[in-house]
């Protein structure tokens, strides 16, 4: 069979078709996740640098697209000052590992995640339910990694002193038996000694947080977010219509540093109680989990422990203050393929759980903190973590000047409970207008 030029050529070109294809196939590599180029990625966040600085040269010993990813550590004080003025000169970060106190604050300059890409229930899933203070109405302001509740450490030893051998596990225990056992005060009501630091706000180390949890234990609605960006303060509404959580809590916190109640233990004149505490001279100090290891530090010869925050005595459920932390995607960041890529990764459990054991916090993860811990102190603030929530409050310095100015009006007599709260309502109503 004689073959045409014409069909010759077509031979010819198929031949050389047929072995093209063959070379690509052996040559070819399927691409490989890891060689993804993430680029240029600067986090910014208000916790030290060891623990996000030591998990990313892991990953980028195992991934060198990790290579460009750097984390910029910040003073808390200085942090929204620093953010704004590189957001306004255009070399802001792309990512924030922030707080739960952060959100209200910071929430116009993140990028959250819709809820058709990580749903709603998926979120429910995977974390405790309080680090869902994060799902906005509109998406997830950021990737829930770990939190850090408030619990109550104790000194065993003036404990064991009064035959006490645990801490209080009511605040009607420690109002009716502790305060009064480790208090003493002068003929002039001068204090001498005191079981606890409650009542002011500048010497209180924890204040927020003790508040707050007295908030949520009181059945507090707490703020909440609607779905045009707003949000109504409900502080002082409960379930229960009997109930005003803001007017109670302020009740009850400013007993400790009025003269004139049984529970007057603390006031303005002493140092801060976390460094009377560390020193022996404090029975019982409302700190966050993070604290136990330094406290140690401070001083290797305190004998101390740590419990979860007592409770009323008849209620069937369980709270405590946590400060929740996250990673948020930066709006304005001009790299968000890759930036969306670290935080996702960070953001895994097997990652949380390395920078929860560093800053000595616990991982957000649901099934982790089911898993519990065996670490000394773990095992309490694991168990802290179950029933731990925030509240979306507006910018820290204005929430810490609203409460104290609150508790230091009805201790001094300058204003009664009901007003204070009423003026504290508006304050807050004013700082979130102005977010």
């Amino acid at each position: 069979m004689k073959i045409r030029p014409f069909e010759l050529g077509l031979i010819i070109v198929f031949l050389f078709l047929i072995v093209g294809t063959l070379v690509l196939l052996k040559t070819y590599r399927a691409s490989d996740s890891k060689e993804v180029q993430i680029g240029r990625v600067e986090i910014w966040g208000t916790l030290p640098s060891e623990g996000v600085a030591t998990l990313l040269q892991e990953k980028e010993a195992a991934d060198e697209s990790f290579k460009d990813v750097v984390y910029r550590y910040y003073e808390p004080a200085s942090f929204s000052n620093e953010f704004v003025n590189a957001l306004a000169e255009g070399r802001g970060p792309d990512a924030l590992l922030i707080s739960s106190e952060q959100l209200v604050e910071l929430r116009s300059k993140l990028l959250p995640i819709s809820y058709e890409t990580f749903p709603r229930r998926d979120i429910q899933n995977q974390y405790v339910d309080g680090a869902q203070i994060f799902s906005l109405s509109d998406g997830l302001y950021a990737y829930p990694i770990m939190l850090d509740p408030l619990v109550l450490y104790w000194n065993k030893d003036m404990l064991a002193q009064a035959n006490m051998l645990e801490a209080p596990r009511t605040w009607e225990a420690l109002v009716n038996e502790y305060v009064p056992l480790f208090t003493k005060r002068a003929a002039d009501r001068t204090i001498e000694k005191s079981a606890v630091a409650l009542g002011e706000y500048g010497n209180v180390q924890n204040a927020f947080s003790i508040i707050s949890t007295l908030l949520l234990q009181a059945g507090t609605s707490g703020v909440v977010e609607t779905d045009n960006d707003q949000y109504v303060i409900r502080l002082n509404e409960s379930p229960d219509a009997q109930i005003e959580p803001f007017r109670v809590t302020v009740d009850f916190y400013t007993r400790f540093n009025r003269a004139d109640n049984t529970l007057y233990s603390w006031n303005r004149s002493f140092s801060s109680d976390r460094d009377r505490f560390s020193s022996g001279d404090l029975a019982l100090y409302f700190g966050k989990g993070s604290e136990a290891k330094e406290l140690s530090r401070i001083n290797p010869n305190l004998s101390f422990d740590i419990a979860e925050i007592p409770q009323g005595a008849t209620a069937t459920v369980r709270r405590t203050y946590a400060n929740f932390y996250g990673l948020a995607v930066v709006r304005s960041s001009d790299n968000l393929p890759g930036t969306a890529l670290v935080v996702r990764e960070i953001g895994s459990a097997i990652n949380q759980e390395k920078l929860a054991q560093v800053y000595n916090m616990v991982p957000a993860s649901r099934a982790l903190v089911a898993r519990g811990s065996n670490d000394i102190f773990g095992r309490i603030t694991y168990k802290s973590a179950a029933i731990a929530y925030g509240w979306l409050s507006p910018k820290r310095s204005a929430s810490d000047e609203i409460l104290s100015t609150a508790m230091r009006d009805v201790a001094e007599n300058r204003s009664d409970t009901a007003s204070a709260v009423v003026d504290a309502l508006q304050r807050f109503e004013m700082e979130y207008n102005n977010q």
